[in-house]
């Protein structure tokens, strides 16, 4: 009884009580965090040789045609929200556009000779709000992409870097969900030719598709 007394009276005992019941609920406590943490928590890995190889998917989000004028801009929003579940869970690299189209230049006539059309320039530029754009002239049925990871790793061995090194390269964490902008622009050439020629040509109809690219890929130690 002579505890109890000492609790009830004694302040130094009280304090010591108080400090035993704190760390037997504390101790137990951080050792639980701490374990969390450490499952949580991913090593790096050994620092060596791997060889990485992947493969691409392509999942539309816009498509379609439109007419332009000579010297006109269009601008064209696509969102990823129309890949849908395509997407779930897909490791997205980057949005790619491609744009197809057919010269509709004609000339001649009476008194004209040699007549020879011109082709026109078709220029657009592809741009997700967090990466720089990527723009220039655009040959019929060829593409132009913003990535944000890195290709060239791709069906090559890399030296003296980790697992987890490689995969922070090659994820895209999070990007490429929301909107995408893809403005086309055209600019007629007339062609011509000997004499008196004729030329009609005003624009270009042009073809577009935008599509999300996601990468799947394997890492394999290498000798």
């Amino acid at each position: 009884m002579a505890f109890i007394d000492d609790l009830k009276t004694d302040q130094r005992t009280q304090i010591l009580v108080a400090g035993m019941v704190f760390f037997a609920i504390a101790f137990p406590l951080y050792f639980n965090y701490a374990a969390n943490s450490v499952d949580e928590f991913e090593a790096p890995g050994p620092i060596g040789n791997y060889s990485v190889e992947g493969t691409y998917s392509y999942h539309q989000i816009a498509s379609g045609s439109q007419y332009i004028d000579d010297g006109s801009t269009i601008e064209i929003t696509a969102n990823s929200d129309a890949a849908g579940d395509e997407i779930k869970g897909k490791n997205l690299v980057g949005v790619r556009a491609t744009l197809t189209y057919t010269d509709d230049e004609s000339g001649g006539g009476i008194g004209c000779v040699g007549y020879q059309t011109e082709d026109d320039q078709v220029s657009a530029s592809l741009e997700y709000p967090e990466m720089l754009p990527t723009n220039g002239q655009v040959v019929s049925g060829e593409s132009l992409a913003v990535e944000w990871h890195i290709s060239d790793l791709l069906g090559t061995t890399v030296s003296n870097m980790s697992e987890s090194g490689i995969r922070m390269l090659l994820d895209g964490d999070g990007m490429g969900l929301g909107e995408h902008y893809l403005d086309i622009s055209v600019d007629v050439a007339e062609g011509g030719g000997l004499g008196n020629c004729q030329t009609s040509d005003n624009g270009e109809e042009v073809a577009y598709t935008i599509e999300l690219i996601s990468l799947e890929y394997t890492i394999t130690a290498a000798e």
